[in-house]
């Protein structure tokens, strides 16, 4: 009969009663959910037996919901948390943004001040090359007026100076393919020195005037100086010696008829003509005079017209001494043409 029992089981209950006897009922899981089922299973009853699955799918689902509703605060700071990032990633977006527009526009400034920068030497290099052309090739205003028409004086000598450094300068320019610049300018530069000097040969001649104004004269440095210029101009320079020969003798011959006919100050010395009666006497006061006189005037000549008198006539003066002293041999031509 037991046989026969055993044979009518069907075959899903066979092994689910084979594996309900085959489980161990002191495993860990096992016991850890027996005293979890005896938390809320109080009643041991067939209703009970029976209702044990909606039980505990009951209590599964009132832990969940405990869970969600325990979850939902940190589901919320999740979410704003979620809502800051997403805003820092917008920010972290734009200020990329910002960052590649500047970078943009720096590389373009800093090209910018580069490029600048090179024009701005190239700029400072030809300033610099102007300037030394200005220097060495061009008059300044204050030159220019120094030359034609304010007074004469040591700025004028500079400016003749200068004027004389240009031309001399503009040689070199003709030695290289600038050659119309350099002839542009000499003849510039030879327009305003004709004129210096024609301007100076009027003054000499003035100053020359002067020196016939009075019987003993003073020779200031500035007409030393001025003459020591002529000198560069043979033609000019001749025109003054005559100036200062006629003016001499005039102002000798007045000195000597004044000395032949009324005599010092005062009487003292008396007239040489007191003596005619006594012709020895009277031609030797006459030649007395005059070799007192012509030392004075050779004196004044030298002064004036010797370059080897003037000593020291200031750094315009030594400028021309040089070019003067290959012509000291016409002083003395120069001597004798006047004292004659």
């Amino acid at each position: 009969m037991a046989t026969t029992t055993t044979t009518a089981l069907a075959p899903g209950l066979s092994r689910k009663l084979k594996k309900v006897l085959e489980s161990r009922t002191d495993s860990p899981d096992l016991l850890a959910s027996l005293n979890t089922l005896s938390e809320f299973y109080a009643d041991n009853t067939p209703q009970a037996r029976r209702s044990l699955r909606s039980v505990i799918e009951k209590r599964a689902l009132s832990i969940d919901q405990e869970f969600l509703l325990a979850s939902d605060p940190v589901q919320q700071a999740l979410d704003r948390v979620e809502e800051e990032v997403k805003s820092l990633s917008e920010c972290c977006d734009r200020i990329e943004k910002a960052l590649s527009s500047c970078n943009a526009s720096t590389a373009d400034i800093i090209s910018t001040t580069e490029r600048l920068q090179q024009e701005l030497d190239i700029t400072l290099q030809r300033q610099e090359i102007v300037s030394c052309f200005l220097r060495d090739y061009q008059l300044s205003n204050e030159e220019i007026s120094a030359l034609r028409e304010q007074d004469l004086n040591e700025n004028f000598f500079k400016a003749l100076a200068h004027v004389q450094e240009i031309h001399a300068n503009c040689k070199v320019l003709l030695r290289t393919h600038h050659q119309r610049a350099g002839l542009d300018l000499m003849d510039m530069m030879a327009v305003y020195q004709e004129g210096a000097y024609e301007r100076l040969c009027r003054w000499v001649q003035t100053e020359s005037r002067k020196l016939g104004d009075t019987d003993n004269p003073e020779v200031n440095e500035l007409l030393k100086t001025a003459v020591r210029c002529l000198k560069e101009r043979p033609v000019l320079f001749k025109y003054c010696a005559e100036e200062l020969a006629n003016m001499r003798h005039n102002a000798l011959f007045r000195r000597f008829i004044s000395a032949l006919t009324r005599g010092g100050p005062s009487g003292v010395p008396r007239p040489i003509e007191v003596h005619a009666h006594d012709p020895l006497r009277y031609v030797g006061d006459m030649l007395a005079w005059l070799h007192q006189a012509l030392a004075s005037e050779r004196e004044l000549v030298h002064a004036v017209l010797d370059p080897d008198a003037v000593i020291d006539t200031g750094p315009t003066a030594r400028r021309f001494s040089s070019s003067m002293e290959i012509e000291s041999g016409k002083a003395g031509s120069d001597l004798t043409f006047v004292l004659d």
